[in-house]
């Protein structure tokens, strides 16, 4: 019986895209997706701007283990003049 490969990190990929700065990237970060929902964890422990964020963790995992890769979110911040991209690599 051969051995099954190990299943492939997935990864969070956040972007802030600044459009009064020549659209370049505000934040660009790539993390594990453990990582991802470690650090939210934490965020709602001490920022009470994240205390009443409910992030549905079972459907973000959901589209993941069915394979789904790509952009999730998509927001645009007119305002602020910034979109906020959140993808699966």
């Amino acid at each position: 019986m051969a051995a099954q490969a190990p299943e492939k990190t997935k990864f969070i990929k956040i972007k802030v895209v600044d459009h009064a700065k020549a659209d370049k990237p505000a934040v660009n970060v790539r993390m594990p997706v453990g990582v991802v929902k470690w650090a939210m964890k934490m965020a709602q422990g001490f920022s009470p701007e994240m205390k009443g964020v409910d992030i549905d963790w079972a459907s973000i995992e959901a589209m993941i283990e069915s394979g789904e890769i790509g952009k999730l979110v998509e927001v645009e911040d007119e305002a602020q003049h910034k979109t906020v991209e959140i993808w699966v690599e």
